[in-house]
């Protein structure tokens, strides 16, 4: 085990960025905010791009589309032939019947009350999220008579969907505390939810999270050189939350520690460029220390770590040069 982590993490500490591979859309650069869930899902031949090579990230999804994305994306068997339908508005010949009634056979959805599917609808956040979470085994009564979220009444259909949605971090919620469940989904947002859930079905895939991670450190770098803090926030908190949820898988593995602390580094790193932009020189100089530190420990737990750990500590004395503070010998 230890011989294949290690080599899932050799790329990384030749290359910092080496794991953010073009995947050949003109319209998903890698700076785009959901360019690790769209690379993810378009190699795992869930989503496609159009023959003009866009992906179309902004375009809304339809139910029909949607619920496609999904099963094709769950392996779930589709039943080719159709010979009659659920519903009142689509037809044995239309192309997304079969998956319609498929999804309907296994009890993922139900329709509408007057006897539609409404197909060709835009999907919302809330629709999409119980399509995803019904086909994944959800237990909606785990989540209900809970008031999490300032837009999910305790009462609405959706309020489980949304309430796991927003606690597991599918779902980010804005200032207000709002998830904004009737928003129209994006191709975009569809990818990034999925993926989302991957992560978290694959929780004791040791391999894959570290792949994860170092996909999600590799998109740090990216973000703060395109000016997008934020997004390198993000992209450091994910790598923190896989790596740690790989060394609770393997905690005696000295590469999976190492990817660990390395993934700490750099959440310190974006903390400390945050902070130095902000004008806050102590924190920011404080940050930048802790980066380096831990970036150490990283190299102290796996020796191949040494480069990428350099790379780190290079850039917090950037920061701290910047700052008018003493860099530290590395």
């Amino acid at each position: 085990m230890k011989k294949i982590l290690v080599s899932a993490l050799i790329v990384l500490a030749a290359v910092p960025q080496a794991l953010a591979i073009d995947i050949g859309f003109s319209d998903v650069p890698q700076s785009h905010p959901n360019y690790i869930a769209i690379t993810y899902l378009n190699t795992q031949g869930v989503v496609k791009g159009y023959e003009d090579g866009t992906f179309k990230p902004d375009q809304l999804v339809n139910r029909a589309e949607a619920l496609k994305i999904l099963l094709v994306g769950s392996a779930i068997k589709i039943n080719e032939v159709a010979d009659i339908v659920s519903f009142s508005d689509i037809k044995t010949t239309d192309w997304f019947t079969k998956y319609i009634e498929t999804a309907k056979s296994l009890g993922y959805v139900s329709g509408n009350p007057d006897g539609t599917f409404a197909p060709g609808r835009n999907v919302s956040r809330a629709e999409y999220l119980k399509m995803l979470l019904n086909i994944n085994g959800f237990k909606p009564d785990n989540w209900t008579g809970q008031a999490l979220f300032s837009d999910v009444p305790v009462d609405a259909w959706f309020a489980p969907y949304m309430n796991y949605a927003g606690q597991a971090g599918l779902l980010t919620p804005d200032s207000g505390n709002n998830l904004l469940p009737g928003k129209e989904a994006t191709r975009a947002e569809v990818a990034e939810i999925f993926y989302l859930l991957a992560v978290i079905r694959k929780g004791e895939d040791t391999q894959f999270l570290l792949s994860q991670a170092e996909a999600q450190m590799a998109q740090v770098e990216i973000y703060i050189d395109a000016g997008a803090p934020l997004l390198a926030k993000r992209a450091a908190e994910l790598s923190v939350d896989m790596t740690q949820q790989a060394y609770k898988n393997l905690p005696d593995n000295n590469v999976v520690l190492g990817a660990a602390k390395l993934a700490r580094a750099y959440d310190f790193l974006v903390n400390a460029s945050i902070a130095a932009s902000q004008q806050k020189t102590a924190e920011a100089a404080d940050w930048a220390n802790q980066a380096i530190a831990k970036a150490t420990e990283a190299w102290e737990a796996n020796n191949d770590l040494q480069t990428i750990s350099r790379h780190i500590k290079d850039r917090a004395n950037e920061i701290l040069s910047q700052l008018g503070v003493a860099t530290q010998q590395i």
